[in-house]
This record gives C-alpha cells, structure tokens and sequence, in this order.
C-alpha cells in the first residue's frame, strides 16, 4: 500500500513538471516581437531616469481569455513635476485575431498628485497609431518616440481632465 502510495505521488510529481516544462517551452520558444526597437526603448527609458515596463495585463474576446504567454507590451512612465507621463505599445484584439493582433502606440499624461475620487484622475491621452500592423511601429519607431517626447513634454496641469 505504501509503495503505490509512493508510485501515486511520484506519478503527480512527475506530471506536474511535465506540465510545467511544456508552459516554460511556450514562452521560451515565443519571439520577442520587440526585438528590433527594444534597444531604442531601454536607451530612452534610461534618459528618462526609469526602465520599460514589459508587464501585461489580462485581454479578452468573445469571451476567451487570451494566454499570458500571448501579450506583448512596452510601457515607459515617468514623473514629471507633479504629471505621470507615458509611452505605451500594446496589442490590439480588435481584429479578433489572437495569433497577429493589431497595435496602438499612444502617449498618456496623468495627475499625479491628486487623490483619486470617483472620477479618477484628470488624464490626457493621444493615440499615435491606432490598430496597426507592428512592422509600422519599428519602421517610424524613431519618429515616434521624438513625436511622443515633444508631446509629453507640452502636456501641462491644464490639458489634464476626467474625460
């Protein structure tokens, strides 16, 4: 009895690494679809006295969860004064396809010092491009960060609102 107690256990044991191994191989064997543009991000983001966000949220279509081993970001905020800025590239589902998704690049400003009430907090925010292939964000990638940069850096406390 002890030993197909054992048996049992190592069974699971031995399943459960299985699995594991096959989740790792998915992400390991993903591509990094940032690969061209990454090193112009990082070097930006190192400007700016802060790094890329890579952390993805949850996304969803008629009803089915996309895999987080799917979802690609990058994100770089920064503090300015009392106005949290942003430079954010993130997939798109609109064209309801999980395996080549669309993608927005857009610029975002927000109070950083107000509490939050139950509007929120006043907020700006400018889509550069809007459910695009990804090709067109690494051909004007340069383009894009100038253009953000110069529209973060106009942003002031009065362009912030809660629509």
């Amino acid at each position: 009895m002890i030993k197909r107690l054992k048996f049992c256990i190592f069974l699971i044991l031995l399943i459960s690494t299985c699995n594991n191994q096959s989740l790792k191989d998915k992400f390991s064997k993903r591509k990094n679809t940032f690969n061209q543009i990454d090193d112009k991000l990082n070097k930006l983001a190192e400007q700016l006295g802060t790094t890329v966000d890579k952390t993805v949220g949850g996304s969803s279509f008629d009803g089915v969860d996309v895999p987080k081993y799917k979802l690609e970001t990058r994100k770089i905020f920064w503090k300015e004064g009392s106005i949290g800025k942003g430079i954010m590239i993130v997939q798109n589902f609109d064209n309801r396809k999980m395996d080549s998704p669309d993608w927005d690049f857009m610029n975002i400003a927000w109070l950083q010092d107000s509490a939050s009430t139950n509007r929120g907090r006043p907020f700006w925010e400018k889509d550069l491009l809007k459910k695009v292939k990804f090709e067109k964000i690494e051909k004007s990638i340069d383009q894009l960060l100038k253009e953000s940069l110069d529209n973060l850096r106009a942003v002031k406390r009065s362009d912030l609102s809660y629509n």
